[in-house]
């Protein structure tokens, strides 16, 4: 077999950042898929951007509608900041592990195990 690349550990990295997680709003809004494909964190930047005026300008009660893979709900902004931080947890690992297996160049780089 030819030799890995790093071009290829970034193809799985970013197939993984694509495939979203699951977020437990904790309330009737349930448990919702949240979509992470290039472009789902386009339109992530729009809801960014407004849920940050609205924190800048004191407002944590204006509802932004936003639709996730699950289907339409709205947040607040410092809900969209809690969605941030749990994607957060969700993607810097597998930038990390990414930076770690481009070094490597495992042949065994699809691996679940390699990004865990």
């Amino acid at each position: 077999a030819p030799p890995v690349t790093a071009a290829q550990i970034e193809r799985e990295r970013d197939r993984r950042l694509a495939l979203g997680f699951d977020y437990d709003f904790g309330d009737a809004r349930g448990v919702h898929r949240i979509g992470t494909t290039p472009a789902d964190m386009k339109g992530w930047g729009e809801v960014s951007t407004y849920a940050g005026a609205l924190l800048d300008s004191g407002d944590v009660s204006t509802k932004i509608s936003i639709v996730t893979d699950t289907g339409p709900c709205e947040v607040t902004a410092p809900e969209w900041r809690a969605i941030e931080i749990a994607a957060a947890v969700f993607r810097q690992p597998i930038w990390a592990k990414s930076f770690v297996l481009s070094a490597l160049l495992p042949t065994d780089y699809a691996n679940d195990a390699q990004w865990t």
